[in-house]
């Protein structure tokens, strides 16, 4: 499990940063969209802030170069490491059924386990967020994988076909977990919107 904190400590501060940010974006945009006739919650608000702060997670292993500070320096990681490409479907599996027969979990922790739930949140924030169907949140959380992959093409990293299945598959459980979650939770669900003009019913996400 050394590697998910090692992971985890690295998105720290991505995050962080992430938090004043969309502080003041928010205030800034609070009146504009109320003069609109959009109306926020406390809920939206707070769903809003914790998903970009994952996304700003996200984006640093998936995309920015690994930085670490070795005071008083800055160094980046990795930056002479070639790209590695894998387009063979299913080869992931293999690979990870070989490192578990040799007792090695970082593997199979890291590239199987984490790219699934690493997507978890993209499922079921973006519906608890906004107004979204099943089909298009799943839609979108395969859509932000291949552009991640495609990103990473030129970029010191692995683009792994085996990757967008994975991340959808995240995508689609956390759809499945908003489904359940709006059946027993409809008034927080349906709080966690924000409320158009002449739409404030309560939100049924549809198939």
């Amino acid at each position: 499990m050394n590697i998910v904190f090692s992971h985890m400590q690295r998105m720290l501060p991505f995050m962080i940063a992430a938090i004043p940010l969309t502080i003041i974006i928010r205030l800034i945009s609070y009146p504009i969209n109320k003069k609109r006739g959009i109306r926020t919650t406390v809920l939206h608000e707070t769903a809003l802030l914790l998903f970009i702060v994952f996304l700003a997670g996200l984006i640093s292993q998936t995309i920015l170069p690994r930085i670490e500070i070795e005071w008083p320096d800055i160094v980046i990681i990795n930056t002479k490491v070639e790209s590695s490409f894998n387009f063979v479907p299913g080869k992931i599996i293999s690979v990870s059924l070989d490192y578990l027969s040799k007792g090695k979990m970082n593997y199979f922790i890291l590239n199987f386990l984490g790219n699934i739930c690493f997507f978890i949140p993209i499922g079921l924030m973006i519906p608890l967020i906004w107004r979204c169907s099943f089909r298009k949140t799943v839609l979108i959380g395969f859509l932000c994988s291949l552009s991640i992959e495609l990103i990473q093409i030129p970029l010191p990293r692995c683009t792994d076909i085996d990757d967008l299945w994975m991340n959808t598959l995240g995508a689609l459980i956390g759809a499945l977990i908003y489904l359940l979650v709006n059946r027993l939770l409809p008034e927080f669900t349906g709080k966690c919107k924000v409320r158009l003009p002449k739409q404030a019913e309560p939100d049924r996400i549809s198939a």
